[in-house]
C-alpha cells in the first residue's frame, strides 16, 4: 500500500486534475491549455522558482503574441507569415545545443504553430485566446506553487551544467524542413483537429541522430495512439456521468494517478514514455469532452491524424534509408 501511495505521483495528480478542472470551470473557449501547462511542468521543467516559470512561460506567452500579431499583419499573405516561421524554427533549433534546450523549444514552437494555424482557419476571438492562454499560465503556476509547498519534494542534487554541441547546418535543415511542411500543409488544408499532430513531428525533427528519429516515431506511435485509445475508454466509462462535477473529477484524478504513478517508479526510457502517454490521454479528454458530448468521434480522428503523421515520419526515414544505401552502393 505504501508502495502505492507516492507523494510525488499525488502532487503531480493534483496539479494536473486541479488545473483541467479549472478549465472546465472558467468556460473558455481554449481550455486544452489547462491540460497542457500543467503537464509540461511536471514532467519537463527542472526549475519549479517563481523566477524560473515565469522565465519559461515568459517565452512561451511571447510566442503565442508574436504569432497572432503575424498572422493578423499579414493575414492576406499565408507565405509571408510560413517565411517568417520558418525563420523562427531555424533560430530556435540553431540555439538549441544541449538536450535541455531541445526541450524547451518545444514550447513556443507549438505555440506558434496552433495560434497560426487557429488564426488563418477559425473565426476565433484572437486577443480573447492570448487573455486565455496567460490566464491558464497563471493558474498552473499558482496551482504548482500552492502544491509544491503542501506536498514538498525530496531535495535532489544539483544537476551539472549540460554538455553544449553545436548544431550542424544538416540537423537545422531537417528540423526546419519536417517542421515547415507541416505547418505549410496546415496552413493550406482548413484541417485544425490536426494541429497537435505536430507534438510528434517537433519530437522527431528535433532528434540529433537517425536511430533516435526512428526510436522517437516508433515510441510516439504507442504513446500518443494509445494515448487516445486510453482516453476513448476513460469517456465510455464516464458516460452519463461527465456532467457530475465530484465523479468526473474523482475519475479523472484516479486515471491521472495510474498513469503518474508509472512515471515516478519505472526506470529508464519507460519513463519517459509515460509521461508522453499523460499528455497524449489528457488532452483528447480536455479538448472534446463536455457536459453534453463525450468526445469519442473526435478522439478516434484524433489516433487516425497521429496514426498518419507518424506513418509519414516513418516512411521519411525509410526513403531516405534506402537513398542513402543507394548512393553508397554506387561509390
Amino acid at each position: 500500500m505504501k508502495q502505492f501511495i507516492s507523494t510525488d505521483a499525488l502532487r503531480t495528480s493534483l496539479i494536473v486534475c486541479i488545473c483541467m478542472m479549472f478549465g472546465k470551470l472558467f468556460h473558455v473557449n481554449s481550455h486544452v491549455y489547462f491540460a497542457l501547462f500543467p503537464i509540461i511542468i511536471a514532467t519537463k521543467v527542472k526549475d519549479y522558482s517563481w523566477k524560473g516559470l515565469s522565465k519559461t512561460f515568459a517565452i512561451v506567452l511571447l510566442s503565442a503574441y508574436c504569432a497572432v500579431f503575424v498572422s493578423e499583419v499579414f493575414s492576406d499573405h499565408p507565405f509571408i507569415i510560413w517565411t517568417i516561421s520558418i525563420v523562427l524554427f531555424d533560430q530556435l533549433r540553431k540555439r538549441a545545443d544541449s538536450p535541455a534546450k531541445v526541450g524547451a523549444l518545444f514550447m513556443p514552437t507549438i505555440n506558434w504553430i496552433l495560434n497560426v494555424v487557429f488564426a488563418l482557419h477559425t473565426t476565433m476571438d484572437m486577443p480573447q485566446r492570448l487573455h486565455e492562454v496567460g490566464l491558464a499560465i497563471v493558474v498552473s503556476i499558482c496551482v504548482t506553487k500552492l502544491f509544491l509547498w503542501l506536498l514538498p519534494p525530496k531535495p535532489k542534487a544539483g544537476f551539472g551544467k549540460p554538455k553544449s554541441t553545436p548544431v550542424t547546418a544538416k540537423q537545422r535543415l531537417i528540423s526546419v524542413s519536417l517542421i515547415g511542411l507541416g505547418l505549410g500543409f496546415l496552413m493550406i488544408v482548413d484541417l485544425v483537429s490536426g494541429a497537435f499532430c505536430m507534438v510528434p513531428v517537433i519530437a522527431a525533427a528535433t532528434q540529433t541522430s537517425r536511430k533516435a528519429y526512428l526510436n522517437v516515431v516508433k515510441s510516439r506511435f504507442v504513446t500518443q495512439v494509445g494515448g487516445c485509445a486510453i482516453a476513448a475508454v476513460f469517456m465510455l466509462l464516464i458516460a452519463g456521468y461527465q456532467s457530475n462535477f465530484i465523479l468526473y473529477g474523482l475519475g479523472l484524478f484516479a486515471l491521472i494517478y495510474a498513469i503518474t504513478h508509472k512515471i515516478y517508479h519505472d526506470q529508464g526510457p519507460h519513463q519517459e514514455l509515460h509521461a508522453d502517454i499523460l499528455l497524449a490521454t489528457m488532452l483528447p479528454i480536455q479538448l472534446y469532452m463536455s457536459n453534453s458530448e463525450l468526445g469519442l468521434s473526435n478522439t478516434f480522428l484524433r489516433g487516425w491524424e497521429l496514426s498518419c503523421t507518424l506513418g509519414i515520419l516513418a516512411l521519411f526515414y525509410f526513403l531516405t534509408t534506402t537513398k542513402q544505401r543507394y548512393v553508397t552502393e554506387l561509390h
